[in-house]
């Protein structure tokens, strides 16, 4: 039998090829994990913005449409400095800067180009020049990853940082609008909403899930998993937890120090409004009056849904009067609202894990262990069982791919 770890997109995608051989384990009350919506005071929020990106793999984009339909949407996102609202990405909008600004950024930009170091912080420089640099690079990605970025790799962000093209630079400092650069120029979004997905995508493995089974051990030597309700014998096991926490419940322990696998955790504020003052979707704020690193505006109709995000030390919720301030504050200067009035709803989450961190150890350590799991049978796979950036489009692909190796295994 094969056994799956997690009813999140990774583990249904899997479980969808792996035939009626398969049972798919999740700790929650129901599918979906960061891919699905929790509710509260009577709203059902996502866990921050977690859309889809089908740029190059338009097979996926068909799979998934099979199971519901999707929405569009034209990238609207913003920065902002000061008090003006620059569209993203900033290296081709440097019109909306004042003069004092635009003018030494571009002459950098258009005398840059050097490879610079292998760490994030010289790639950035080298490419965007120091100007730029410090104006939104560090103290923004500064704020993402709380820590030094000549500490962590470049190149490692799978296109999320587009290098700037100088032709292209040249004519958004003359005020010429573009768009299309990076991941993500267009997304989409479930109709209806994203839970709605999960559970169509989900509802062909009803009869093969089996929820609230929260995994605590697993021996590798037997090929039994043991969850809080029982035990499974497996002859391929598909794991889409963290992959720092599935190394923690393997017995016998592997060889790798698991506590050098960095990641960071997430706190989203989850916030009803009374009525929608922006158009944008999401805004980047660098500044550091803002405590939050990004605001922006569920998609869909309904009820005016928004999320502010931050990275946090530790996966725990900070004072409930001093994040209320922080969310009162960050809608007021974003525009986001005019009064504290209008918030009708808040609700904040952390997430312990949301994004990997690539520093010096990624390299050493994460190919040897996802190569030693797949010897004995384990398949980490997913965004964070792979340990990687990734998309849900990536982590459906990755999961079709290994459950289609394993199916003909």
């Amino acid at each position: 039998m094969n056994v799956v770890i997690g009813a999140g997109i990774s583990g249904l995608s899997a479980g969808q090829l792996l035939g009626d051989d398969v049972v798919i384990l999740e700790k929650n009350a129901v599918a979906g994990g960061l891919a699905g919506q929790y509710r509260a005071g009577g709203f059902a929020f996502d866990y921050g913005g977690h859309y889809f990106h089908f740029q190059g793999k338009p097979g996926i984009k068909e799979h998934v449409e099979g199971f519901h339909s999707f929405r569009m949407y034209r990238r609207d996102s913003k920065i902002l400095l000061g008090k003006r609202f620059i569209p993203y990405s900033l290296q081709y909008h440097l019109a909306y800067l004042p003069a004092r600004l635009r003018r030494p950024i571009l002459e950098e930009i258009m005398v840059a180009g050097g490879e610079g170091g292998d760490d994030l912080e010289s790639f950035l420089q080298a490419h965007f020049g120091e100007k730029l640099f410090q104006l939104f690079f560090a103290p923004f990605m500064g704020k993402f990853y709380g820590r030094p970025l000549s500490t962590l790799l470049a190149g490692m962000d799978k296109g999320s940082i587009p290098v700037p093209r100088k032709e292209e630079v040249l004519a958004g400092a003359r005020g010429r609008q573009r768009g299309g650069e990076g991941y993500n120029p267009v997304f989409y979004y479930p109709e209806g909403s994203l839970q709605g997905f999960i559970d169509d995508y989900g509802r062909p493995l009803a009869g093969r899930m089996r929820c609230n089974e929260e995994v605590v051990r697993i021996e590798t030597q037997q090929r039994r998993v043991h969850t809080r309700a029982g035990s499974y014998r497996y002859a391929n096991l598909v794991s889409t937890m963290p992959l720092r926490a599935l190394l923690g419940m393997i017995d016998p322990p592997p060889p790798f120090p698991r506590r050098q696998l960095q990641h960071l955790s997430t706190l989203v504020v989850n916030v009803v409004l009374s009525r929608r003052r922006r158009r944008f979707h999401w805004l980047y704020l660098p500044e550091k009056r803002f405590p939050f690193y990004r605001a922006g505006y569920y998609p869909g109709s309904g009820a005016v849904a928004v999320y502010l995000e931050k990275t946090v030390a530790a996966p725990s919720l900070p004072d409930a009067r001093e994040l209320f301030r922080e969310t009162v504050f960050t809608l007021r200067q974003t525009g986001m609202i005019a009064d504290a009035r209008e918030i009708l709803l808040h609700d904040p989450k952390v997430i312990p894990v949301s994004y990997v961190v690539f520093d010096r150890n990624w390299p050493r350590l994460v190919p040897g262990i996802l190569a030693h799991l797949r010897r004995q049978r384990i398949f980490s796979i997913g965004r964070y069982g792979s340990w990687n950036y990734s998309s849900m489009a990536d982590d459906i692909l990755m999961a079709r791919e290994t459950a289609m190796a394993l199916a003909q295994s």
